[in-house]
């Protein structure tokens, strides 16, 4: 078994590319964040590469991403249909892997986050999009390349349009997107609302109003809790997970979000209670715990499991 090195993790997104390094997870010793070039994606991330002059790189990034090639990254179009983990080898001499950044990120809160010890864990990332990552008996579950994407599913027939294609999706109810679309619907139909005196609507701002007994913003933040309640109930009757973990943006809002959601799971999931002969343990919501460094962290880790790289991280 190799000795541990130094391994780089890379969160990839349209915005931003978080870089982080560890010699020994799940201590970061190295932890950056860089405006994403997306007119010249694959240099910058081999430009940012080596200068941590690491010897292999986990990367994680949104989008359908299957043997280290990035099928349809919404946001990093230029770099669809290509394999990222192909160009980076050969430009950089050593090892790489690619993967969806929402799997990235369930890895790292399973080994080190909220889901540390679960058997069995979905988790959600909520942010302009959903992200889905699952981890089924002790391994990360992709299918055949693309599982996990719960924001994707189909929760109004004939909702509106997502980005995706479909009509309906959970993503066009929850994303931070559509909750600021619905505030500003608001708005503009001249409710009532404390939301008013602010310039720039964000979930955040929507969800402290609601703390503050803004009747309105409270509604949406509930509504999310609502909609989203119901994707994990479908996912959960299908995957039956030990705990649900989510993160994200949006996941800040808090108390109000999660009673939502539990209110939701009671009505809906039918494996909730359950007190068979083979009683299950109760099924957790709660949010993530790694923050901003959740996907590198998780990134990371999952390339030194691939590499079989001798890990010195405590249990």
């Amino acid at each position: 078994m190799k000795s541990f090195k130094k391994i780089l993790g890379l969160d990839i997104g349209g915005t931003n590319i978080k870089a982080g390094v560890s010699i020994r997870p799940p201590e970061i010793v190295d932890f950056k964040s860089f405006p994403t070039d997306i007119s010249a994606i694959r240099e910058q991330i081999a430009s940012i590469a080596k200068t941590f002059n690491p010897d292999a790189i986990g990367i994680g990034i949104a989008g359908l991403v299957g043997n280290g090639i990035i099928y349809s990254s919404p946001n990093l179009a230029k770099i669809n249909n290509t394999s990222l983990k192909d160009f980076l080898e050969h430009k950089l001499k050593i090892p790489v892997t690619v993967e969806n950044d929402a799997n990235m990120y369930a890895f790292g809160e399973w080994k080190y986050g909220a889901g540390k010890g679960a058997h069995s864990m979905l988790l959600l990332t909520l942010g302009t999009g959903v992200g889905g990552g699952i981890i089924n008996d002790n391994k990360l579950y992709t299918g055949e390349g693309f599982a996990g994407e719960i924001g994707h599913t189909t929760i109004a027939p004939d909702g509106a349009a997502c980005e995706c294609g479909n009509y309906g999706c959970l993503e066009t109810f929850v994303g931070s997107s559509a909750i600021v679309l619905k505030a500003k619907q608001g708005l503009m139909l001249g409710i009532k609302t404390s939301l008013s005196k602010h310039s720039k609507i964000t979930p955040e701002v929507i969800s402290k109003e609601a703390y503050k007994g803004d009747k309105f913003s409270l509604s949406i933040i509930e509504g999310v809790g609502y909609y989203l309640g119901i994707g994990i109930a479908n996912a959960c009757a299908i995957l039956d997970p030990e705990i649900v973990v989510i993160g994200g943006g949006v996941s800040k809002a808090g108390e109000i979000l999660f009673n939502k959601i539990n209110e939701t799971l009671a009505k809906r999931l039918f494996l909730l209670p359950y007190t068979g002969k083979n009683k299950r343990k109760k099924l957790t919501i709660v949010p993530a715990k790694l923050g901003d460094e959740a996907g590198v962290l998780g990134s990371i880790t999952y390339i030194s499991h691939k590499l079989n790289i001798k890990n010195q991280i405590s249990k």
